[in-house]
């Protein structure tokens, strides 16, 4: 079964929530581990933070757009923004790790099975984030958990 479900927001960081919340929502009817979301929805999070920011200037005149395309055992999670986009070809993660900004592109790597920037057919920037949702996979379980 495949589904698809598309989200137009304005650049307003007020609206973050939405998508992960979305996602959230239709993971819940998914057979997959609870952690695989959190992670995704961290990643979506982070790439609309950068549509709104980046690409769109906070103008909340401006929309994003966020397309689900859910799968028996994947979601994508393409999102759009109205930016000229930046060099991801040679883009490198800044040394200084530890600084209260520029990690999201390293978060969104970690915890995607894959993560494409591109140009959209409609000249809009876009990511692309892909995560294979393993239901075998018992990520739920504390490791410690248990442990005396």
């Amino acid at each position: 079964m495949k589904s698809r479900i598309e989200l137009k927001l304005p650049s307003d960081m007020a609206f973050l929530g939405v998508p992960d919340a979305l996602l959230m929502e239709l993971g819940s009817d998914m057979d997959c581990c609870k952690r695989s979301l959190e992670e995704l929805g961290s990643s979506v999070i982070e790439a609309c933070t950068n549509a709104m920011e980046h690409g769109n200037k906070l103008d909340p005149g401006q929309d994003i757009q966020v397309i689900y395309e859910i799968e028996d055992d994947r979601i994508v999670i393409t999102v759009l923004d109205r930016g000229p986009g930046f060099d991801f070809t040679h883009w490198q993660p800044s040394e200084e790790l530890m600084r209260k900004r520029g990690r999201g592109i390293l978060i969104m790597r970690e915890f995607t099975d894959l993560l494409e920037f591109g140009t959209h057919d409609d000249g809009r920037f876009m990511i692309r984030l892909t995560k294979t949702l393993d239901p075998s996979r018992d990520e739920d379980q504390d490791p410690d958990q248990g442990a005396d």
